[in-house]
């Protein structure tokens, strides 16, 4: 029965095989073919042994999936391979339409780092905080996902209770916690509130194509009697976004024509950024470890091209910006590839992240937004 089953699988790997390396060694040379097809029969002979010949009966989709994991996080932070189930909840992601705890963050040797609570949110009510960090999810360890496949663990596609083991104090040796949190609705839309004196607390945690016209809406018109304008911007809640969203959005906030260029594998675009028509403004921008994407692509540009008039508060990003692309397969998984990268002045932010110009520890983030404010009016009045 072994052998039997070693040459089935064994024969549906090489028809794969087969037909992939027909199809591809028609556009590209026959030495580059014939290592492709080494490659992809290497898989398939340690797949069999695996199949026919470990000591206990293993089934390949419950296993494998790990493998894929790993080579996709073995690229860079943002290309991952997605199971079934994290691939819906990546989809209701793209459109905000997923249930979350309240918790944003990143990977920090292998566990989940929280960098962020929404207030009000079930993780805040359950007394988490920035400084917190997670190792397990729903009774699985954490330790080798990608930081996609932890966060996305962290929401539901309707309202669900997860449990999470996290340390809650990062400094000390006590033992962790088992924590039950519901998920629910979170809010990911602008925000535009007067915090005092004239000083506006301008929130973006989704960078689309709605709150970028609301924004624009508000900057040139409902605040327009402040001249110039006095702006608190938090980038730590980033939810998502689109590139011509991102786009549009820099027209707001920078006067100067900036030449940015998205590299793909095969060309590079010449991209640009701002317009004479931005408004006149001074800034503190509030970035951390959960300020991703295009909100820290948004948070470099403030760092380079902000002059004097933009000063950065916080953390240092970790430096997970890309164009990826989201891959579906056939049995209802994916993957997250990078298909571009961003050159600012001929760097690729993702390399360093961002640097704040003053420094705030995680733990310290319940002040920061009076903090800018002050920083804000004791340079700018």
């Amino acid at each position: 029965m072994k052998k039997i089953n070693r040459i089935a699988l064994f024969s549906v790997v090489a028809s794969v095989i087969f037909f992939i390396f027909v199809g591809k060694k028609i556009f590209q040379p026959l030495p580059e073919a014939k290592k492709e097809f080494d490659y992809l029969s290497l898989i398939s002979e340690v797949i069999s042994l695996v199949q026919t010949d470990y000591v206990e009966e293993i089934q390949p989709g419950e296993k494998f999936p790990g493998a894929f994991s790993r080579m996709l996080g073995s690229l860079d932070r943002c290309s991952a391979y997605l199971d079934a189930e994290k691939t819906k909840l990546y989809r209701l992601y793209q459109q905000g339409k997923t249930y979350s705890c309240g918790i944003y963050g990143a990977k920090r040797s292998n566990y989940f780092y929280i960098s962020d609570i929404i207030p009000g949110s079930p993780a805040e009510t359950h007394g988490l905080k920035p400084g917190d960090t997670i190792k397990a999810i729903n009774g699985e360890s954490i330790f080798e996902q990608s930081f996609w496949e932890t966060y996305l663990s962290l929401m539901t596609d309707k309202p669900e209770t997860i449990e999470v083991v996290l340390f809650q104090d990062e400094e000390s040796s006590s033992r962790p916690n088992k924590i039950k949190l519901e998920t629910t609705t979170i809010d990911t839309s602008l925000k535009i509130n007067e915090i005092k004196d004239s000083i506006y607390l301008v929130e973006i945690p989704r960078f689309d194509a709605k709150n970028t016209a609301l924004l624009k809406q508000k900057l040139e018109n409902e605040l327009s009697l402040h001249q110039p304008l006095k702006l608190v911007i938090d980038l730590r809640k980033y939810s998502g976004g689109d590139l011509d969203a991102f786009i549009e959005l820099t027209k707001l906030f920078f006067p100067q024509s900036i030449p940015m260029t998205l590299k793909t594998k095969r060309s590079r675009e010449k991209l640009l950024l701002g317009s004479k028509q931005a408004i006149t403004y001074h800034a503190v921008v509030i970035i951390n470890r959960s300020t991703r994407m295009y909100g820290e692509l948004l948070a470099a540009l403030f760092k380079e091209h902000g002059g004097e008039n933009v000063t950065l508060i916080g953390t240092k990003t970790r430096g997970l910006i890309s164009k990826i692309k989201h891959f579906l397969i056939h049995d209802g998984s994916s993957i997250l590839l990078t298909e571009g990268i961003f050159l600012l002045n001929g760097k690729n932010p993702a390399n360093t992240g961002v640097t704040p110009d003053v420094k705030v520890k995680e733990k310290d983030s319940a002040k920061i937004i009076d903090r800018a404010a002050a920083l804000l009016k004791e340079t700018h009045d």
